[in-house]
């Protein structure tokens, strides 16, 4: 009888703490301590991604620029040679 007595006190015991445990892990307060972790960590990654974009964004305008003054000078030429 008591070693059944005990077993029960334990188990209480025990589903308790699992529950705390289980309450404290999911506090708000945590939460938004692992949601500034993961800030921390990703944020760095996510800045030179941007830079990266910029950077390609600026080559690339770069290069459209190129490419429509190419396309005017050739158009103008055509019209000039047809015009001779």
């Amino acid at each position: 009888m008591e070693e059944q007595e005990m077993q029960i006190k334990v188990k209480k015991v025990t589903d308790k703490f699992t529950e705390s445990m289980y309450v404290l892990a999911n506090e708000p307060s945590v939460a938004l301590y692992r949601l500034q972790e993961h800030v921390r960590r990703s944020l760095p990654e996510l800045a030179q991604h941007k830079a990266d974009m910029q950077n390609w964004e600026e080559q690339s305008q770069g290069s459209i620029y190129t490419v429509e003054y190419a396309c005017r000078y050739v158009l103008l030429g055509s019209q000039t040679l047809h015009q001779v």
